[in-house]
């Protein structure tokens, strides 16, 4: 059965993280009692294991690489490649590093009585290796499927900086907008899960499947905003 929707309400819109007024920079036709919708921005997630640390995949249902053959999307400067073993001790070295300096930038705004520092969550555990460590695919779908249908500007890889992809989710129907324009849309019925992804920074990803059994990895800004945005799509 599809996700729920119990968590919308006719005359007010989503009851869990309602848009402000700056909602009404986006308004598309025909929402009707949809006017209020729920709206966090995401992008394609990335990996976080060393052999694929900030890089992703675009996966067929037998794993063959689709990417050439997504209809209309720009072609990227590097083909995705799992890193072999120098690589990943030099993603290693980086974010031991990395580690040393947040802690120490921590420590030193205590002292000098900054405010508390707000860290993310910390890293899960693997849950799915094939798909979190030996390869990171951000779209699982055969030729016909849901999945394959995503616009190419959630690839931060291929969006020209600046722009900001956005999910909308209304009681309907699931959006992905892009500077106020619609790019993709789907109905809520043909939406299956949607679930917190552990294995990410900060906690941030979330996968959402499809009824016919595709199925994307996204990632939010903040931990937060991935689990209001699951909650959500199961009401």
């Amino acid at each position: 059965m599809p996700i729920g929707e119990s968590d919308f309400d006719d005359q007010h819109g989503p009851r869990d993280h309602v848009c402000g007024p700056a909602s009404a920079v986006w308004l598309p036709t025909g929402l009707g009692h949809e006017d209020q919708p729920a709206r966090f921005p995401v992008t394609f997630a990335s990996g976080t294991a060393a052999g694929v640390r900030g890089r992703r995949s675009f996966r067929g249902r037998n794993r063959t690489d689709i990417e050439p053959d997504l209809p209309g999307w720009p072609k990227r400067a590097n083909a995705f490649a799992v890193r072999r073993v120098p690589g990943r001790i030099g993603v290693h070295v980086g974010s031991a590093a990395l580690g040393l300096l947040r802690l120490l930038r921590g420590i030193l705004s205590e002292l000098l009585g900054g405010g508390t520092v707000d860290y993310e969550p910390a890293r899960g555990k693997v849950e799915d290796r094939a798909n979190e460590v030996d390869d990171f695919p951000v779209i699982w779908a055969g030729p016909d499927d849901a999945a394959r249908t995503l616009p190419w500007q959630l690839d931060p890889a291929r969006r020209p900086p600046g722009e900001v992809t956005e999910l909308v989710i209304t009681k309907h129907r699931l959006l992905i907008i892009n500077s106020g324009e619609t790019l993709w849309e789907t109905s809520r019925h043909n939406l299956a899960t949607a679930e917190i992804k552990p294995f990410s920074l900060g906690r941030r990803d979330l996968r959402i499947s499809f009824q016919d059994g595709s199925w994307t990895r996204l990632t939010t800004l903040r931990s937060t905003q991935t689990a209001r945005l699951v909650k959500l799509l199961h009401g």
